[in-house]
């Protein structure tokens, strides 16, 4: 089934611009989102996992490190020019999605890299003068200040996509809490998905999966209100060219399938478990991205649908 034809606009002019946003933007969006829910569940390891908890969640740290690295620059090639990057830093406005976003993720960066920097002192991996100076980091004050950072990072996207006149963005006021669930779901997948390759214990998969699974219900349920709130101005997501890579790509790979192969994973030990847990985690990551994807390119599409524009204003 296609999408609905576009009507015609106000005297054939279109109601609203086609966004002109790039690849970059939904590369960043996955990023970004995957970098905080990686901090997160390394935080929650370190703070409430017994010690083999406490060892293979660490390895967060270092995905989340090395997923915010490309983020600036994804961001200031979108911009077009690097000094729009810095005018937005020079002032503070919270309530304006994109500039609480530029600080946010200025904030992030620096904490993401210094944890990762101070778990790989504490590990050997870093040594000289940088591991001494890493040392010296409070890490109890990086990991809270950085995890809430990484949260509103992961979230900010969708409501800055929802700030806008796109209809299939603003018509829900749930995209921020669609995206915040699916950061944790594919942060605690990266995690898992390493801690597998690693060999980590049974009991540590199965925490990791208890994580990754309550992000996934969590996300089904966000996604759910999303579509039901968005109505008519969803179809060019769910009905249009779009449908494919969201229903199988985003909904069935990304979040049902995990939930049943970690389901069945939870009956077999060893190897088998190893395994499921890793294609569940390289599911949910592959998800993660056709969703922000889809979801971007779909905009796209119901910005030219002139009734959908007429109907958002006139709510």
């Amino acid at each position: 089934m296609t999408a609905e034809p576009a009507t015609p606009g106000y005297y054939r002019y279109p109601v609203i611009r086609r966004p002109v946003w790039t690849w970059e933007v939904p590369a960043y969006f996955w990023l970004g989102g995957m970098a905080g829910g990686a901090f997160l569940t390394a935080s929650l390891g370190q703070r409430l996992g017994s010690p083999d908890d406490r060892r293979y969640t660490a390895d967060g740290f270092y995905l989340a490190g090395a997923a915010i690295l490309p983020c600036a620059p994804l961001l200031i090639a979108d911009l077009g020019r690097p000094e729009r990057f810095h005018h937005m830093l020079r002032v503070f406005k919270p309530l304006s999605p994109m500039n609480l976003g530029a600080w946010t993720l200025t904030a992030f960066a620096p904490l993401a890299v210094g944890r990762a920097a101070t778990q790989a002192a504490h590990t050997g991996l870093l040594r000289g003068p940088l591991a001494a100076l890493a040392r010296l980091l409070p890490t109890s004050v990086v990991e809270l200040t950085g995890t809430l950072s990484g949260m509103v990072l992961a979230g900010y996207t969708g409501v800055l996509l929802a700030a806008t006149n796109v209809p299939l963005w603003a018509k829900s006021k749930l995209l921020g809490g669609v995206f915040m669930a699916s950061a944790m779901s594919s942060g605690s997948a990266a995690v898992a998905l390493v801690a597998a390759r690693r060999g980590a214990p049974d009991a540590t998969l199965h925490r990791l999966a208890r994580i990754e699974s309550a992000a996934s219900l969590g996300e089904v349920a966000m996604l759910t209100g999303y579509l039901g709130q968005s109505g008519r101005t969803a179809h060019p997501l769910t009905r249009g060219r779009f449908a494919m890579p969201f229903w199988v790509g985003a909904v069935g790979a990304g979040m049902l399938l995990p939930l049943l192969l970690h389901r069945f994973a939870g009956r077999h030990r060893g190897g088998t478990l190893r395994s499921l847990s890793g294609a569940a985690a390289v599911c949910s990551l592959a998800g993660s991205l056709a969703l922000r994807w889809s979801i971007f390119e779909a905009g796209k599409v119901s910005s030219e649908d002139q009734a959908a524009s007429f109907e958002l204003s006139s709510d």
